[in-house]
């Protein structure tokens, strides 16, 4: 073999300017250069020394930081896989016959890699070259896994958390308004129930926007018009915005609606605004468009996932830094946030991306026009129009007109102590008379024994049976009677399934008075 580079060699000129120069460091011949550089497989050249003197991007991204020019090919190996390595480089460099090693590297010690070790043959420059499969395809999927993993693993560890944290802020909130209702005078005392209330609420605003993320949030669909629901915050987000900053809302009419929770919905257009309020820094520009996406249209935006029916899409558009390249992948993360400590908890665009999937519908980040700034774009399935109520049709449909609550019999059925007590005792209050389960087996027996409620209110999550199976039971029990099922969250199709049957829902935490009225307007089971 030679013992380097030949005098009468031509000096290196790098092939290709986006291949860094120390890669290429000793490279002498540039048709190998060319060669190296350019193969998609991960590609790295020995000296007559047997060591590393050029090697590609693939190589790099492979070995990760045991690739460095001048360092032995066995470096880049688990010490137990070095001496198989280094014996097979020295027969290399004698003339000896080309070789595969499957060996652990060191940047990833768990998984086997097919090495390939071949001899040169003189005049090239170059002694050996070592080759691997380039895995930097792998890697990128590896790491859109690994995201979409940690992505469930935070929702299903809210969703697990939220229903025991939301049975403990129920309990407090019922308590400290059943205080207030005896503190009537004005003191420090009414004053510390109602700081604990407020903190109370704002601890109910984070384990909803930690469903959200989770899909778990109860949601209430109906057909919505976006185009009035977007239309009807712009008062809202004008005082959010601030003077400075210049709103415009460009939804001409269309023929598609949405199904979909309102009250989540403008919680969508709301943290988009703010988020693009804080990415202008209170200055810019925001625009909010809204238009129907034909089904023949779809395949034309570029986003293979997203079905070939019907859309409404969202566009919000910001004049604002934008979002740097290195993060977007991360910015529907929970808890993932630019914002100094303190200014932010980070759940305010993973909310959205939860409402947005939980409504069916998907959401994208892209570079604003010009590249200036950011547009988010959602696509909800658009559905036809008609059969949208009116906003006073709505009023008037849910205007409460039934008698209060008192003599009502009332079976609760609850896992949860505390939330049990506190709320018979609010019930009891009321003029109801209560009779107490801790869970659905205690509820069959109670009224197998005889017991005729007028309404049943009942955890939807509990041990054994949940809360709409014990609802169709006890409906075939006693014909007629009224149901609520109340819950800190609802897996999505128990909640369908519970709403498809016209069974009253309550999201936990709820005040005692919302409790009430579910309870004095609970229809029977439709069968």
């Amino acid at each position: 073999m030679a013992d380097g580079p030949a005098s009468t060699d031509v000096p290196f000129q790098p092939v290709n300017a986006a291949w860094p120069a120390p890669y290429a460091e000793g490279l002498t011949n540039p048709w190998l250069s060319a060669l190296v550089m350019n193969l998609p497989i991960a590609l790295a050249v020995l000296d007559s020394a047997g060591r590393m003197a050029a090697g590609n991007d693939a190589m790099k991204a492979t070995a990760g930081d045991s690739w460095r020019p001048g360092m032995r090919p066995q470096a880049m190996v688990v010490s137990d896989d070095a001496p198989l390595l280094a014996r097979a480089v020295s027969d290399a460099m004698q003339g000896g016959e080309p070789q595969i090693l499957r060996l652990a590297l060191n940047n990833r010690p768990d998984e086997l890699r097919d090495i390939n070790i071949v001899p040169m043959p003189p005049g090239l420059g170059v002694a050996a070259l070592i080759a691997m499969r380039d895995i930097r395809e792998q890697m990128r999927l590896e790491a859109q896994v690994a995201a979409a993993t940690r992505m469930q693993s935070v929702g299903q560890l809210a969703g697990g958390v939220a229903h025991d944290f939301n049975n403990l802020l129920t309990a407090i909130l019922a308590l400290t308004d059943q205080l207030l209702e005896r503190q009537i005078e004005a003191g420090s005392d009414r004053d510390a129930l109602l700081e604990i209330r407020r903190n109370g609420e704002r601890g109910a605003n984070l384990v909803a926007q930690l469903l959200a993320f989770a899909r778990r949030q109860p949601q209430r669909r109906q057909l919505l018009d976006v185009r009035q629901l977007v239309d009807g915050l712009r008062p809202l987000l004008v005082q959010l915005l601030g003077p400075a900053i210049e709103l415009e809302i460009a939804a001409p009419p269309g023929r598609f609606a949405v199904k979909a929770d309102p009250g989540q919905m403008e919680q969508v257009i709301v943290n988009l605004a703010v988020n693009a309020r804080d990415a202008m820094k209170g200055n810019g520009r925001l625009v909010i468009s809204i238009a129907d996406v034909p089904r023949r249209e779809v395949r034309a935006l570029g986003h293979d996932i997203i079905p070939e029916i019907d859309h409404v899409a969202i566009n919000v558009t910001d004049t604002g830094s934008g979002i740097p390249p290195g993060i977007i992948g991360k910015i529907f993360e929970p808890f993932f946030t630019t914002k100094a400590q303190g200014q932010g908890t980070g759940l305010g665009l993973s909310t959205v991306y939860g409402i947005v999937k939980q409504s069916d519908g998907y959401i994208f980040a892209r570079p604003g026009p010009g590249g200036r700034g950011t547009t988010f774009s959602i696509y909800l399935p658009g559905r036809p129009a008609r059969g949208m109520t009116s906003a006073a049709a709505k009023a008037a449909a849910t205007t409460d007109t039934s008698p209060g609550p008192t003599g009502l019999n009332v079976l609760l059925v609850e896992d949860e102590a505390a939330v049990r007590t506190v709320f018979a005792r609010g019930l009891e209050r009321q003029g109801c008379i209560v009779t107490t389960a801790a869970d659905a087996v205690a509820a069959l027996a109670l009224l197998r024994d005889g017991l005729v409620p007028d309404v049943m209110v009942s955890d939807v999550m509990m041990p054994g049976i949940d809360g709409v199976e014990l609802a169709i039971e006890a409906a075939k029990l006693r014909p007629g009677l009224g149901i609520v099922l109340m819950s800190g969250y609802a897996e999505l199709p128990r909640h369908r399934a519970a709403d498809a049957r016209g069974i009253r829902f309550l999201a936990k935490p709820f005040a005692l008075n919302e409790l009430v009225s579910a309870i004095t307007a609970a229809q029977p089971l439709e069968s």
